[in-house]
This record gives structure tokens, C-alpha cells and sequence, in this order.
């Protein structure tokens, strides 16, 4: 059995590879000659729930469900952490596309966590927000900027009300 601490050392390893892929084949799914004939099928959704999570193309499924388990190979070693990393990502995948950015969230504790607002965004925007967990990827190839724009004009339109 593997200590805690390496337990969610290699759940985090595992969540910065599936990020990784992620954030860069979900952003060639958005390329306008393959967007319709695979990745539309999720965005028919503005507003993302729970389930929803899972609705998409089967090619989908297979090209960005790689990388979930690119770490599980990799860094696996115990079927507790086989676990518990599918536990973790089903978590934050269903949070993510719950539509609530719920305050008292211990996923919000995460550093670089996304959570439903970035993902919320990326469905009402369709474009930027690619990653699936942490923002670092949108920042570091600016696909964020309409997003922080979005933030910026919310916060003043929040202060003007007030």
C-alpha cells in the first residue's frame, strides 16, 4: 500500500499529464476544419451540467481520454492509486461542468484549479479555456485573455451595482 503522501504525489502527476494532453488536443479540436465533425457534439450544451461531462463524439472520447491514462501508466504502481486517481478526475470533471462555482469548494484550494467558471466560459465562448484542470497552459499561450477580459468586466459592472 502506497503512503499518503506518495498517493497524492502521483494523483497530481497523474492530473498535470492528463491536463497536459488536454489543453493541447482539445485545443486542435477546436481547429475549424475537424470542430464540426467531432468536438461540436460536446459544445451543444451552453451551459454544461454534470453529466454532460461525458456526452461527446467517440472519437472524442478516445483522443482526449488518452490522456487520462498516459499517467495511470506511467506513474501506476498499486491499484489504490488506480483509484483513487479515477475517483479524482471523475470529481473534477463532474465540477467542472456542474455549472456552480461553489465557494466552500475544497477543489478551489487546488492551485491553478479551474473549476466550472473557466469551463463554464469555454462553453459559452467556444474559444480558449482548452485545459481541463489547471489554467497554466491558457495563461502561458494567452487562450484566457477573452476569459480575464470577461472577469475584469464582470468585477466592474459587480462595482457599479454595489
Amino acid at each position: 500500500m502506497p503512503r499518503w503522501y506518495m498517493l497524492l504525489a502521483r494523483c497530481f502527476g497523474c492530473a498535470v499529464i492528463e491536463d497536459t494532453w488536454h489543453y493541447f488536443l482539445h485545443r486542435l479540436l477546436h481547429h475549424k476544419r475537424i470542430y464540426k465533425y467531432i468536438h461540436k457534439v460536446h459544445h451543444e450544451f451552453q451551459a454544461p451540467f454534470g453529466m454532460e461531462a461525458e456526452y461527446a463524439h467517440p472519437l472524442e472520447t478516445l483522443i482526449l481520454g488518452t490522456g487520462f491514462f498516459i499517467g495511470i501508466m506511467l506513474l501506476c504502481d498499486h491499484v489504490i492509486l488506480l483509484w483513487a486517481w479515477v475517483t479524482i478526475r471523475l470529481i473534477e470533471t463532474i465540477d467542472v461542468h456542474s455549472g456552480y462555482d461553489i465557494p466552500l469548494n475544497p477543489l478551489n484550494l487546488i492551485p491553478f484549479y479551474a473549476g466550472s467558471r473557466h469551463h463554464d466560459f469555454h462553453h459559452m465562448n467556444f474559444i480558449g479555456n482548452y485545459a481541463s484542470t489547471f489554467t497554466w497552459w491558457d495563461r502561458i499561450f494567452g487562450t484566457d485573455s477573452q476569459f480575464t477580459a470577461y472577469n475584469e468586466k464582470m468585477k466592474k459592472i459587480e462595482k457599479k451595482m454595489q
